[in-house]
């Protein structure tokens, strides 16, 4: 799941044409290039484990926030991308948080849908101790800690069982990058302005 950053190859052509500098251009275009891409994702990153990306990061230092990256493609082009690689573990997660679709469990008979602010806090309801299992008759089951003697004093329901789940599309990578692009900009300009400044 990536956002490309790219120099068209005529912007490429055209630098090459002109002057001493041009030698050592596609370098420091490249240079500019990955320092803007690594800017942004930092950036995505940023925004979020904030919120503000229209998703919330459950565990800040791993997981989908962790798992943003910049990085060259090609050097010659030069070609850079901004999201989340291929072989991440997040990779998956994050397309389909980016265009949405349906989750279905892979092993386990369910999924674990956290509904309480405690099951948030955990991986998943084997972490949580002290829970119960509720079957309701046709509705999805609960995972429940009762609360008194057999729940004489009631329950609190902190996960919902279900055989699917529908994820909206977020798209919280393009607008990421699309809010992070001024941070980008300014890098790849402080980068080339760097390179420009030896031949002055």
């Amino acid at each position: 799941m990536i956002v490309t950053l790219e120099i068209p190859p005529e912007t490429l052509a055209r630098i090459e044409r002109h002057g001493r500098a041009a030698a050592g251009a596609a370098r420091a275009l490249a240079g500019g290039l990955l320092a803007a891409a690594v800017r942004g994702a930092d950036a995505v990153a940023e925004r979020l484990v904030k919120g503000e990306l229209g998703l919330q990061a459950r565990h800040p230092g791993t997981g989908l926030a962790a798992s943003v990256a910049g990085w060259m493609i090609d050097e010659a082009a030069p070609l850079a991308a901004v999201g989340v690689p291929a072989n991440a573990p997040a990779a998956a997660y994050a397309a389909m948080l980016e265009r949405g679709g349906v989750i279905r469990p892979r092993k386990a008979g369910a999924l674990a849908v956290p509904v309480s602010e405690e099951a948030k806090r955990y991986e998943g309801p084997r972490q949580m101790a002290g829970l119960t299992f509720i079957r309701r008759l046709g509705r999805p089951p609960l995972l429940v800690r009762l609360k008194g003697r057999g729940g004489a004093s009631g329950m609190e329901v902190h996960w919902v069982l279900l055989q699917s789940v529908t994820i909206p599309a977020f798209a919280w990578l393009s607008k990421g990058v699309e809010g992070a692009t001024p941070e980008m900009t300014a890098t790849f300009a402080e980068a080339i302005g760097a390179y420009l400044a030896e031949w002055n």
